[in-house]
């Protein structure tokens, strides 16, 4: 029944692209191998963009995003989040559907690579596809189980493969050494390199066992920096010796577990290249990567649409990144703007065959080839050229997501012994201040609550809450027993969130209301909070997270999770 329930679905792809299982990279044309080393982003919904370049054998696949949530902010709640992301995952499926159709009547009907960046926390991109909410590697770091971590990236797996994808961009395996850090956070399994390295292991075990790839990025380590490379050029000043204990060491232990990829970083490293960020540089990615740490799988750019590279020409970058080393070149343009960012993978492979017909190669083609042979190794490796392959509807992410929730919502204090929440504390007022794709999330706190027999209120606000919001705060907080306040650090802090809940700390104090505050997302955002006494972190408000803190509030479970950062 299950599979014919996604026969109806339209998920299930029984047919093989009929491909010669056989074809070699030396059977391509150089163009052709150019396209096995180019993957763009494609945004759901907008695919026929690339229908020529699938067509035409010129990329290898896609890593998949979604307009909402990158440039479209909707509106969410917990009456149409449902209805929201199950549009979404219709989108995802047709997507990827025509994808695989149209890779099928390519020249060698050679399958393509699809990839999804699935992770949780503070990156929202999953949900935005139609996916189901991944908890944060910080989440299951800070259960301190291997096993913990190992179900749910099995689990993952089957969720890409159920849902057509077969490649996950993941997992983050930078230690995030920099509290001030504004891209990695809870993607993190947290500050020490042995223990990331440990549970990055685990992860990439688990999502290859059950037949996905997994890129563990960003080599050789995004988590000391202090700016976004997405939107400008970060530099890691670390001396060659310090890199190399606490980041570099961490990748060491996925690439000797035989992860299949490493995504290289927009990050410039002076101790070990002074001139080229990472993905530009091959000291670091042929001499460190695959000379020292005897890496022998592919290696794939980070987006190549980022700030750090801002004002490159598409064949400069491509010029760069295969003399670097890299295998596979995630090849994007604006997204705003499809239509030149649709002629990338043409221009790539216009280019290559110029430079190297001509007296002065710029590009190597004997790099391009055995890249091209690597990648369609790998394709074969997984099955692809068999049929895409499938997952049974029952992925177990649910019941992972609910393991990881209970081993890793971590008490970080109670000073003034306010849990279990004393049997006289009836009202509660809960505020809580998140993303609108989070509605239904926060939602399982409060129903849980009702559910023992609580009178609750709540507040639903947005991350920047207006005078509104407070009002509502301060009238929800009137005559209650307890106080819950939900706070949400993303990459900054709010200062709109952060001066109002400073502000409902103290009124809570001065009306002897006791508090239990909520560190939905950041915990590093909890030593801002010196007077809250009572604090809970949960590295990202799953379903799972939310109705865990909720037990943990009323005594109905222990908490067991263990920060898995220190602070400074």
């Amino acid at each position: 029944m299950k599979k014919l329930a996604l026969l109806a679905a339209g998920l299930l792809w029984l047919t093989p692209l009929q491909a010669q299982p056989t074809v070699q990279a030396d059977d391509l044309t150089l163009r052709e191998q150019v396209g096995q080393t180019i993957m763009p982003r494609v945004v759901i919904g907008e695919q026929k963009a690339f229908k020529d370049a699938v067509l035409k054998g010129e990329v290898t696949g896609f890593f998949i995003k979604a307009n909402e949530g990158l440039l479209i902010h909707p509106k969410l709640n917990a009456k149409n989040q449902a209805r929201f992301i199950a549009k979404q995952r219709k989108k995802l499926l047709k997507t990827v559907r025509d994808l695989h159709k149209w890779a099928a009547k390519s020249p060698h009907k050679i399958p393509l690579l699809l990839a999804i960046d699935y992770e949780g926390g503070t990156v929202t991109s999953p949900m935005f596809l139609g996916l189901k909410q991944m908890p944060s590697n910080m989440l299951l770091a800070a259960s301190g189980d291997e096993q913990v971590v190992a179900d749910m990236y099995a689990a993952q797996a089957r969720e890409v493969k159920l849902a057509g994808a077969n490649t996950v961009c993941g997992p983050v395996t930078d230690v995030n050494s920099n509290p001030q850090n504004p891209i990695i956070q809870t993607r993190s399994f947290g500050d020490n390199a042995a223990q990331v390295g440990r549970f990055s292991a685990a992860a990439v075990r688990a999502l290859q066992s059950n037949g996905v790839p997994a890129f563990v990025k960003h080599f050789p380590g995004h988590g000391d920096t202090s700016v976004d490379s997405h939107y400008e050029q970060p530099v890691t000043a670390l001396s060659e010796e310090e890199l190399w204990k606490t980041h570099i060491s961490a990748f060491q232990v996925p690439v000797d577990a035989g992860v299949m990829g490493v995504m290289s970083a927009h990050v410039v490293y002076p101790a070990l290249d002074a001139e080229n960020s990472a993905l530009f540089s091959s000291k670091i990615l042929n001499d460190l990567l695959r000379g020292k740490m005897g890496f022998k799988g592919l290696i794939a750019t980070d987006g190549l649409d980022m700030g750090a590279v801002k004002g490159i020409s598409v064949e400069e970058i491509v010029r760069r990144t295969y003399n670097a080393g890299n295998d596979i070149l995630l090849l994007s343009g604006d997204v705003r703007d499809m239509k030149t960012a649709r002629t990338y993978p043409k221009r790539a492979a216009d280019y290559v065959e110029k430079t190297v017909a001509s007296d002065k190669p710029e590009v190597s083609a004997e790099h391009i080839r055995q890249a091209a042979q690597k990648v369609l190794d790998l394709k074969r490796s997984l099955g692809l050229f068999d049929g895409t392959p499938t997952a049974d509807e029952d992925t177990g992410f649910e019941a992972a997501s609910q393991r990881a929730a209970e081993a890793g919502v971590t008490l970080v204090r109670d000073t003034q012994k306010l849990l279990p929440l004393a049997k006289d504390k009836q009202n509660i007022c809960a505020v809580f201040f998140a993303d609108g794709i989070f509605s239904l999330q926060l939602k399982s706190f409060t129903d849980y609550l009702q559910e023992q027999g609580k009178t609750v209120r709540s507040v639903f606000a947005p991350l920047a809450p207006d005078a509104k919001a407070a009002q509502a705060a301060r009238q929800c907080m009137e005559g209650a027993d307890a106080v819950v306040l939900g706070t949400s650090r993303t990459s900054v802090m709010n200062d709109k969130q952060y001066a109002l809940a400073q502000q409902l700390l103290s009124e809570a104090s001065q009306a002897n209301q006791p508090v239990v505050l909520l560190s939905l997302l950041n915990p590093y955002e909890i030593p801002l909070y010196p007077q809250a006494q009572t604090v809970l972190a949960l590295y990202g408000p799953t379903s799972y997270a939310m109705q865990t803190a909720a037990k943990i509030v009323l005594g109905d479970a222990p908490a067991k999770g263990r920060l898995p950062i220190t602070f400074k």
